[in-house]
């Protein structure tokens, strides 16, 4: 039998299981195409609003890697949420080793407001460790998150922190709190201060690991009986200047952006889940020597579905648009404004074995001719690669 065969027969057999309870994993939230602060009951947003992690149960996560940088599998991770370690005398325990640290706050630059999409950061490195612990209080919640990435190199005559300022050494502190508000609302806030250093010795380039920070709030009010409204705010700032180490010049880089939207969930059908809502968003690139790039979103707008098509099978789908985006690049001369819109699209499905819950993002031409992707054949979309499930995660649930 060939190995096309295979994946069509392995694809039937998944779809034959169990029923389906949707998970807000990574995967599921690109399929939904939705910023995941503004979809309820997403697992992903404990890594920003902080204290969720209390309500999420016993679970282990496996990111399985994803396949938009067209030339290899990464965003690789397992972590773990465990309520009852100790038998849950010290709180609630999570523990999360991930391949690429998470973005702080939103993305910058490019309107690429996807959840999971950490492109834009300006600081790619992994991570060494990532621990969040979360104890109920009452009628509210509190958490902590401490995460850690760091690298370095002694030669005997040379030592360096980090690499560059793409790859700097992090520490970072985040606490949130989670309360009920009202008998029909419920408020989360967060903060997250990280210090990022790099030092490439006495000839190189160094920071000193200025704060980068990031507030960010939300709620979820009750707003009928099938209807629950999010609103959300955001701020960060991230400082990516340095320093010269032979001359002592300095050069200044900071990255700020904010964000205030509204979303409305509704349950829709049996067990179907309708998103629709907006966002107001800025992000600016300011180098301090009069560059700066600034991309206002004015607004982003987001709808998606997603769908019970059996007991055993959830179908999503969801577009983004930021109607009136505008990209101003600023430079000590000149100015150029450019405006228009940015039309995103995205497909994703899940199956579920048992306790695990797997989510996958298809292919957008996926439903165009799926048994020739499952079998073999090329994407058009990915550049003509093998690529029917560019994205894949999996939640085990107890």
């Amino acid at each position: 039998m060939n190995r096309g065969f295979h994946r069509v027969a392995a694809a039937t057999l998944i779809a034959l299981l169990l029923p389906v309870v949707a998970v807000a994993s990574t995967a599921r939230l690109r399929g939904l195409n939705a910023p995941g602060d503004y979809v309820k009951g997403e697992d992903t947003g404990m890594f920003t609003y902080l204290s969720g992690v209390n309500s999420l149960g016993n679970l282990v996560y496996v990111e399985a890697g994803s396949y938009y940088s067209y030339t290899d599998l990464t965003d690789h991770a397992v972590g773990a949420v465990l309520p009852g370690l100790f038998d849950g005398r010290f709180g609630v325990w999570s523990f999360n080793l991930r391949q690429e640290a998470p973005a702080l706050g939103q993305t910058t630059l490019g309107a690429s407001l996807n959840p999971g999409d950490g492109a834009q950061d300006g600081n790619q490195v992994g991570e060494a460790f990532d621990i969040l612990w979360g104890h109920k209080l009452g009628s509210g919640s509190f958490a902590l998150r401490v995460n850690r990435s760091f690298e370095s190199t002694d030669n005997g005559t040379l030592e360096t922190e980090g690499q560059s300022n793409g790859s700097r050494n992090v520490m970072g502190l985040g606490a949130g709190y989670g309360w009920d508000f009202n008998p029909s609302t419920q408020v989360e806030v967060a903060a997250l201060l990280q210090n990022r250093t790099f030092d490439q010795g006495p000839s190189g380039f160094s920071n000193d690991g200025t704060s980068n920070y990031l507030i960010a709030a939300r709620a979820f009010h009750k707003a009928s009986g099938n209807l629950t409204v999010i609103p959300v705010i955001k701020y960060f700032s991230i400082d990516r200047g340095f320093k010269n180490n032979a001359t002592d010049a300095i050069t200044t880089n900071k990255r700020t952006g904010w964000q205030a939207g509204l979303a409305g969930n509704w349950n829709v059908g049996t067990d179907d889940l309708l998103v629709f809502g907006f966002q107001v968003a800025q992000n600016r690139d300011d180098r301090g020597d009069g560059n700066k790039d600034t991309e206002t979103l004015f607004p982003n707008v987001f709808l998606a579905l997603e769908t019970q098509v059996n007991p055993w099978l959830a179908f999503r789908a969801g577009a983004q648009n930021p109607m009136f985006l505008t990209y101003k690049d600023e430079t000590s001369t000149t100015e150029i404004t450019s405006k228009g819109h940015y039309f995103t699209f995205n497909l994703g499905a899940t199956v579920k074995l048992g306790n695990l819950e797997l989510d996958a993002v298809l292919d957008p031409a996926f439903l165009q001719n799926p048994f020739a992707q499952l079998m073999g054949g090329a994407s058009a979309y990915y550049d003509g690669e093998n690529v029917a499930f560019p994205e894949v995660s999996a939640t085990y649930r107890w």
